[in-house]
């Protein structure tokens, strides 16, 4: 791992590092396996947060769930209304860059889970672009 170009330096970075080593070595059928326990993960983070931003509404509280990246400049919000949220990255917190994109979409279950309980119902995640498949940056669309 010494000669990859970023680090392992926070939980997210180490379940993406997890999950690409479980897919090499296990292969695709590895992704059914823990997409599900990533979205409940995401869920239980996300109804943590929502305790904590209850005054504000969807669009708002999508958006200071990713004020760190966004003040980092590695993440914006490019369209949003009560009901929709689109967001650009520019930088994979999974350090996901260059894989694949099924390994995107499993690890992306995290955001599908915390994503729901921040709009307090189950949203639709749609991946627009995924720099997992060489994009430049990566943009989803959260639906309620």
């Amino acid at each position: 791992m010494a000669d990859k170009e970023y680090q392992i330096d926070s939980l997210t970075a180490v379940i993406g590092e997890l999950a690409k080593q479980m897919q090499q070595k296990y292969g695709d059928e590895a992704l059914a396996v823990f997409t599900p326990i990533l979205q409940e993960y995401g869920r239980h983070a996300g109804k943590r947060m929502t305790k904590k931003m209850a005054d504000r509404d969807f669009p708002d509280r999508v958006a200071g769930w990713l004020e760190p990246l966004i003040s980092g400049g590695l993440s914006e919000v490019v369209e949003r209304n009560p009901t929709h949220v689109t967001i650009r990255g520019t930088a994979c917190p999974l350090n996901l860059e260059g894989t694949n994109r099924a390994l995107c979409d499993a690890c992306m279950a995290i955001d599908q889970g915390l994503v729901s309980a921040l709009a307090e119902s189950e949203i639709t995640l749609t991946i627009e672009q995924s720099m997992a498949r060489g994009d430049k940056s990566c943009v989803v669309h959260f639906s309620v």
